[in-house]
């Protein structure tokens, strides 16, 4: 998946889509029943999901 270390800042823009991202993450997890201790992982991996998908090619029909 896609590194974003502490080290590289991100621009407004990667870190507004990643705030949107996140809150898509919460709507998700609001279904899924599991541990309190294991949504932040999850949240994290659901974010990173959509990141990494944004980059793959459209396909079409």
């Amino acid at each position: 998946m896609m590194d974003h270390s502490l080290n590289k800042p991100m621009s407004a823009e990667e870190a507004e889509t990643r705030h949107q991202f996140a809150v898509r993450a919460n709507s998700i997890l609001a279904f899924i029943e599991c541990d309190e201790e294991q949504r932040p992982k999850l949240r994290e991996a659901i974010i990173e999901a959509m990141l990494w998908a944004q980059t793959q090619p459209k396909l079409t029909k």
